[in-house]
């Protein structure tokens, strides 16, 4: 396929999931403002949630641009292979720095100083959880893809009957480790593309 019609797919596959972004947004606000009247609750809410939820659309975009240029040339580019390499590693420190903003809830509840930390502590266990397997993803992408996978569906076992109507948090815990797996799968799957040593192939 001629390199102009390669652009033009890339960038219809990114104006779609630019407006899909906008109008999840626009939802998770509208959301946001019944429970909240406050405008700068409401602010600071959309603030948080756009920087994950930008994330999630930023992955599926990479992931969709892999995929159509691996079976329309055989090949990634240079520039699409490193991004595809890193948009994982890099959204999983942003996720985990994401849910970590939650155990911030222990703070100022009167508790003694020992319950404060025992209480930061157990908050915190998902997102060394998530560090432990990026870790591993990070030499074993299959291995990490396939775990982080295992992460978002025990974030379905453990909260999904719990969320009732706040499908945004449930899109954000669920649907995040879901397509880093699925990142981390592509990089395998792409090994040839992306270099033996990105992909612990050949690892001891």
């Amino acid at each position: 396929m001629k390199p102009s019609s390669q652009k033009v797919a890339a960038w219809v596959t990114r104006c779609v999931f630019g407006i899909l972004f906008a109008v999840t947004l626009g939802l998770i606000v509208r959301d946001a403002a019944v429970m909240e009247p406050n405008p700068g609750d409401v602010a600071v809410t959309a603030a948080l949630l756009a920087v994950p939820l930008l994330l999630i659309f930023f992955a599926l975009d990479i992931l969709v641009e892999s995929v159509e240029q691996k079976v329309m040339t055989h090949h990634l580019s240079p520039r699409l292979a490193a991004i595809l390499r890193w948009t994982p590693r890099i959204g999983v420190l942003i996720f985990a720095a994401f849910m970590s903003l939650f155990a911030l809830d222990v703070f100022g509840q009167g508790t003694s100083l020992w319950e404060t930390t025992v209480g930061l502590m157990m908050h915190l266990i998902p997102t060394a959880l998530l560090l432990v397997v990026l870790l591993v993803a990070w030499r074993w992408p299959w291995i990490g893809g396939v775990a982080f996978l295992l992460v978002a569906g025990l974030f379905v076992l453990q909260f999904g009957g719990g969320w009732g109507d706040q499908w945004s948090l449930y899109l954000l815990f669920v649907g995040t480790p879901a397509l880093m797996g699925a990142l981390f799968l592509a990089n395998w799957w792409l090994r040839d593309d992306m270099g033996a040593s990105d992909t612990g192939i050949g690892a001891t």
